[in-house]
């Protein structure tokens, strides 16, 4: 440890050699791919948040820096992050380096920031402070893994922070500090960016984006009164890391509507909302009789709460409530009023949506969106460029190859993406 203070030191002592860069990268669009959990819609407080992973095939190809530099071939980071009160940023690491198609070297890292200010508390582990705010570095233990493989990291608060693993069955804590709060989920830190939980891979630091493939399923956990649950809300990129990935495709897996994950495969690294997602919903008016049927990918779906809406002087005003039947229809009678709304509320990983009788009423309703499209309009909006990437001019001064020593990847990973998160926190800051 004191060799990596000692870089830590020499690095941070040297930083008008860092260059800033938002030029293009070796690939045009890319983002930290895997799952993220982020509310729009209310703000959630956990004592745990746990990202689980189960890996079939996985092959890591070469990685970039943000300007297009060659840096390694065969390294990768699995991330999870998480925001605490919206003032630290902790992250539980693990820093893969390919050895054979199947087997690998995992080592665990970890990050955690102060973004009010330094650390005032002993700690274990290399500490510093730059431009004010408070960093903790530290490395844990490394295993060597086959595939297949399970593997869990997790991180608690209740008055001291742990950072664990699971790792094929083998199981610890690598680190913990006194440190009391809740990860925060939904709104933004002190930084300016999203308070999420991401479960995310990425390059192996400096903001860098490597190629990789993997196949495999992966979910995120939080606990919520006294157990672990799964994440109501759930987007394939990670928002807050700069790492990224290109050739890897995040899908939901809804074939249970109550027990969703994350399919990982090769494919396009796009950003798109997991869950939930909307249902299909057809609605036939005879007379005075509304039949409403709901289902999902062709499957009708039962005692699912239907509402029918009458417009009013003062906006939408419930007129009548029932639940499909087996068969995913369900029927209202005696709907006098031309102009409704069938309205269904979402049930977890179906995200509520409207359908209205008249044309006329989407004029007036321009406000009302969906859960789902809330989200997808906060993917295209969102700027994901507040992740800004630093590099070293001088990060080639160690020589690469495949079989570069992960001692010496650590270090790039702990120095490169520690300096350039605090670069980016400044730069939001005060808007640069």
């Amino acid at each position: 440890m004191k060799i990596l203070a000692i870089f830590l030191i020499i690095f941070l002592a040297i930083t008008p050699l860092i260059t800033l860069s938002l030029s293009s990268s070796a690939f045009t669009v890319s983002y930290p791919m895997g799952m993220s959990f982020y509310s729009l819609f209310s703000t959630y407080f956990t004592t745990e948040v746990m990202g689980v992973i189960n890996i079939t095939s996985m092959n890591i190809g070469s990685s970039y820096l943000p300007n297009g530099q060659y840096l390694t071939t065969g390294n990768a980071s699995l991330q999870l992050n998480a925001m605490i009160d919206g003032l630290y940023w902790a992250q539980d690491v693990i820093l893969f380096h390919q050895i054979s198609n199947n087997e690998f070297k995992a080592t665990l890292v970890l990050n955690l920031w102060n973004l009010t200010g330094p650390f005032t508390i002993p700690v274990n582990g290399s500490v510093t402070t730059y431009q004010g705010l408070g960093v903790i570095c530290y490395q844990g233990p490394s295993f060597i893994v086959t595939l297949p493989t399970s593997i869990v990291l997790f991180m608690i608060d209740n008055s001291t922070l742990y950072f664990g693993y699971n790792i094929d069955n083998k199981s610890g804590i690598f680190y913990k500090i006194p440190l009391s709060g809740e990860f925060e989920i939904g709104g933004l830190s002190i930084a300016g960016i999203p308070n999420d939980v991401e479960f995310v891979f990425g390059g192996p630091g400096g903001g860098s984006v490597v190629d990789m493939q993997v196949e495999g399923t992966m979910n995120i956990y939080f606990m919520q009164s006294g157990k672990l649950s799964l994440v109501p809300y759930a987007y394939s990129i990670g928002f807050d890391t700069a790492e990224s990935v290109v050739g890897v495709r995040s899908l939901a897996n809804l074939t249970n509507l109550w027990k969703p994950n994350t399919i990982l495969s090769s494919g396009s690294d796009d950003a798109i909302v997991l869950w939930p997602v909307k249902p299909e919903i057809s609605t036939l008016q005879r007379n005075s009789t509304v039949y409403v049927n709901i289902s999902f990918n062709g499957k009708p779906l039962s005692n699912q709460k239907i509402v029918i809406e009458d417009l009013g002087l003062t906006g939408l005003v419930p007129i009548s409530v029932n639940y499909t039947n087996d068969s995913g229809y369900v029927v209202f009678n005696n709907i006098s009023s031309p102009l409704y709304v069938v309205y269904y509320p979402g049930n977890f990983t179906l995200s509520s949506d409207y359908i209205v009788s008249s044309p006329i009423i989407n004029s007036i309703l321009t406000h009302v969106k969906s859960i789902y499209d809330s989200m997808v309009s906060f993917l295209k909006s969102y700027n994901f460029k507040k992740s800004i990437s630093s590099f070293f001019n001088n990060i080639h001064s160690a020589t690469y190859s495949e079989s570069t020593s992960v001692n010496y990847l650590i270090l790039i990973y702990i120095l490169g993406f520690s300096v350039g998160i605090v670069i980016s926190a400044l730069l939001i800051r005060f808007k640069l």
